[in-house]
């Protein structure tokens, strides 16, 4: 029988050489440094995230709105005399818990032509295409983005704000109090520039004798769900 040949490292057949046992623990210990620069960032990450029984984010409670005991009103000038008014329909979805604002939100939807004042000349004007324009346009929402603490009880939402089909960001301050039987209540003035989203046109242009800001309060009272 013919003996193979030696092998090049000069060692016995079956015996590892030296070199070639220090090269594999070498190219081992490569890999797993690896392995663990790739999966420690999302290990870190991973653990950061809050999780509830099958690995979701825990969900924020959801509060029901009291619509009697809420209002929608706003405030603008005329003529250089206060005109205030409120939203006589509205409705809001709200999912909130002072401890995970991560998960918090809230969705107000608006029927624009349930603006009134209590004035008949400026009711007529309200609903009309210089205006809120409310046949082509007749919800007008503001929608969350995000929301942080500032202070006890007090909070700023970072949200969408359209109006006539028009977004803009806005920052909304509030207070929300939580008090006893889970019963919620929140206050919130937001200051808008009607110019942004077309409101008090006439023939293309910004009707002069109204002011330029118009300042919309919510008061919102909501029970938690069960």
């Amino acid at each position: 029988m013919k003996r193979p040949p030696p092998r090049v490292d000069g060692a016995p057949r079956g015996v590892r050489h030296p070199l070639t046992q220090r090269f594999g623990a070498v190219r081992l210990r490569l890999a797993t440094a690896l392995v663990v620069i790739i999966l420690q960032p999302l290990t870190a990450l991973a653990s950061n995230l809050p999780t509830q029984a099958g690995g979701a984010p825990p969900a924020a409670p959801v509060w029901s709105l009291d619509r009697a005991a809420s209002r929608l009103s706003f405030r603008a000038t005329l003529a250089g005399q206060p005109l205030d008014g409120v939203f006589k329909s509205w409705d809001a979805e709200i999912a909130f818990d002072p401890e995970n604002l991560r998960a918090s939100r809230a969705v107000i939807l608006v029927n624009t032509a349930s603006a009134v004042t209590g004035q008949p000349t400026r009711d007529q004007l309200l609903p009309s295409g210089g205006w809120l324009w409310t046949r082509r346009f007749p919800k007008a929402q503001l929608v969350t983005r995000s929301i942080v603490r500032t202070g006890p009880n007090r909070y700023i939402a970072e949200a969408d704000l359209t109006i006539r089909g028009v977004g803009r960001r806005v920052r909304v301050p509030f207070v929300a109090i939580i008090g006893r039987g889970d019963t919620g209540r929140m206050e919130a003035t937001l200051t808008i520039d009607r110019n942004l989203f077309g409101i008090g046109q006439a023939d293309g242009r910004s009707v002069a004798s109204a002011g330029p800001n118009v300042v919309l309060m919510m008061h919102l009272t909501a029970k938690k769900s069960r």
